[in-house]
């Protein structure tokens, strides 16, 4: 028996459009893990939300801060301008999407909606991995990923230990200068006489020797004092014999 078909039957469920998959609220996926303080500042910055909001149905790699970090940075956070909030919130959103896989195999520089929302400003960062730790170098902090948020392409958020800090806003971080090397013990040198004593030590010398000099002066003074009685007592010895001789002869 021969069955006809003169058209091809569908269930209503074959006839039904595919639902496209639902939008991604970022704030509150942000909120449910990890994020929450960040995602509150996002939501307070319009421009910030908007672009970041935008970008992440066509790829995105969001890296937020967990709440502990947000915390710590609000003081420094709260001294920015307007501005310089909404790039530092920029800068954890690149507009790539990178898997933890890429991270870990594909270290380098990237750029970030900072960077194409702020004129004549680099805002990129070092990606950076050793074993199974992925960190991101800012120049002025270093830190690393924490867990992972969502990992579905187009959309990677990632928690993070660290706010970033771009090298645009804050003093880049001086590496320590290595410690100099102990010196060696000194050799000990026998002083050399200067010359002001070299010149004193023969003035001593002159006077020492002057003296034997000065002595024969005194012996000389002296034999003329023990000559002269000698002399004196010959004078009257021969008056004396003078005198007489007169005596006798009147």
């Amino acid at each position: 028996m021969l069955i006809h078909v003169s058209k091809v039957l569908s269930s209503p469920e074959a006839q039904a459009p595919v639902a496209p998959p639902a939008p991604v609220n970022l704030t509150e996926l942000l909120s449910k893990k990890y994020c929450k303080s960040f995602a509150g500042l996002l939501a307070a910055d319009a421009d910030a939300f908007s672009n970041i909001n935008a970008t992440k149905d066509t790829a995105l790699t969001l890296f937020c801060p967990v709440d502990s970090a947000v915390a710590s940075f609000m003081p420094k956070f709260k001294n920015l301008t307007a501005k310089a909030k909404t790039a530092l919130l920029l800068y954890h959103a690149v507009p790539d999407y990178y898997s933890l896989q890429l991270l870990k195999s594909n270290n380098g520089k990237v750029t970030t909606l900072a960077t194409t929302s702020v004129a004549k400003k680099d805002y990129t960062y070092d990606v950076q991995s050793e074993a199974d730790t992925v960190t991101l170098d800012t120049k002025v902090t270093t830190s690393s990923i924490q867990a992972t948020v969502r990992d579905d392409d187009p959309l990677a958020i990632y928690a993070v230990s660290k706010v970033l800090q771009p090298k645009e806003l804050f003093k880049v971080a001086k590496d320590l200068a290595p410690a100099p090397a102990p010196e060696g013990p000194k050799k000990k040198t026998k002083k050399k006489p200067s010359s002001t004593s070299a010149a004193a030590s023969p003035s001593d010398d002159d006077d020492s020797a002057d003296s034997p000099d000065d002595a024969p002066a005194d012996d000389d003074a002296a034999d003329k004092d023990g000559t002269a009685p000698s002399v004196l007592a010959r004078w009257v010895t021969a008056a004396a014999m003078v005198a007489a001789a007169l005596a006798l002869a009147a």
